[in-house]
């Protein structure tokens, strides 16, 4: 055992590894005060009367979504409970829970930990729910991360029972308010009885970090995480550098974290641009966002993987079409229809996973072309083949 006292006790460029988690939240969110303020503006109407409020917050991968909704739930729920206001906040990550039933179970075990998790319909969770708010007399901010997936399966009606939760009793002193999380305008996916609940200038907007901003981020993160002057200045500039091609805060947390890894392993006492390219170079950048495909989008971009691996730069909507059936009965799954898989492709291409593009001379037809832009054919598959079982499993 003595190998484990001596990596344990080694010099180490760390001082406290877990302030690069993703899910730590910093007492202050760098270029993000402004987001924060708004927020306060909005939901702070809860504080002065017996309404709701619902906001979305809408912004590619690594803008600070998350985190600001966390940050200022925490922060909002004491400040009210210091001015002797009762709000409740529970976050849903929908991709975990991406049904009506288990985001209501969600909310239902947060009042009642020890609630069945099965043999309830959402409405009698509804009505639990509510005798909880009643019997408090308590507000409810529920936070719906990553609202797309849930829309995307289950549709808009648990979003329109929400929105319409304050309206089911006369009773006052209790109100339930949506915060939705995405990266799109998920606005756009909700019917005309849901919508007509949110409020055009309730959309926090989220833009992409410019490399000055993320050097904020960085050199907070440095200074929560490393030792003194254990990180070179010039690492700072070229992990903001290549961060900022996306504008995304996780991907640079996570240079620093393996370019601290590398420092570590080579026993050397600073982390050192080297360090961090080859950090890049093991980071997989689209690992990142696979997290944000629903399972069908993901069977099908493991289908043009698959396909792709065989030779050639390009492969049809066709083919890949017939090989998401395939894909659907490893699985389990029920197939989507034509327009919903053509919809999928349109989302993937937009993502950036794949590049499609109109068949040009040669090709008979009208059809797509789709090829892969970042990641070999035969890694991508496998990746996306540990990711669904991944999602799986939790």
């Amino acid at each position: 055992m003595d190998y484990i006292a001596q990596e344990l006790s080694g010099p180490s460029v760390f001082k406290d590894v877990s302030k690069l988690d993703f899910d730590y939240v910093p007492d202050v969110l760098p270029n993000r005060d402004e987001h924060l303020r708004k927020l306060a503006r909005i939901f702070g109407q809860i504080l002065k009367s017996d309404i709701s409020e619902n906001v979305l917050i809408k912004g590619r991968v690594g803008t600070g979504k998350t985190a600001i909704s966390k940050k200022f739930c925490d922060d909002f729920t004491k400040y009210a409970q210091d001015s002797g206001v009762a709000i409740e906040a529970v976050r849903v990550n929908c991709h975990q829970r991406n049904s009506d039933s288990s985001v209501m179970l969600k909310l239902v075990t947060h009042f009642q930990p020890s609630f069945p998790d099965r043999g309830f319909s959402v409405d009698e969770m509804m009505d639990s729910v509510r005798k909880h708010l009643q019997k408090r007399k308590c507000h409810l901010i529920v936070v719906l991360d990553e609202v797309d997936v849930l829309l995307k399966k289950s549709g808009p009606n648990l979003i329109y029972l929400l929105t319409r939760f304050n309206e089911e009793d006369s009773m006052t002193g209790y109100t339930v308010s949506l915060l939705l999380i995405s990266q799109q305008n998920v606005l756009e996916m909700l019917d005309q009885a849901a919508l007509s609940t949110f409020k055009r200038t309730n959309v926090v907007e989220c833009n992409q970090y410019s490399a000055k901003e993320l050097v904020d981020i960085i050199n907070q993160r440095i200074g929560l995480a490393f030792r003194n002057k254990a990180v070179d200045i010039e690492t700072v500039d070229l992990v903001a550098d290549i961060a900022s091609q996306e504008g995304d805060a996780r991907l640079a947390i996570e240079l620093l974290w393996k370019a601290g890894q590398q420092a570590d392993d080579r026993r050397e006492g600073q982390v050192l641009p080297e360090h961090v390219r080859v950090a890049k170079g093991n980071i997989t950048t689209i690992e990142n966002k696979l997290d944000d495909l629903t399972l069908h989008e993901k069977m099908i971009l493991m289908m043009v993987a698959r396909v792709l691996k065989k030779g050639g730069a390009y492969t049809t909507t066709g083919d890949v079409e017939k090989l998401y059936h395939v894909a659907c009965e490893e699985y389990g799954e029920k197939p989507r229809g034509h327009t919903q898989f053509w919809n999928y492709i349109k989302s993937l291409d937009a993502y950036g996973f794949i590049n499609a593009k109109k068949s040009g001379e040669g090709i008979v037809g009208n059809t797509t072309m789709i090829s892969l832009p970042d990641v070999p054919a035969t890694d991508l598959e496998e990746l996306m083949r540990k990711n669904i079982r991944k999602s799986e499993k939790r």
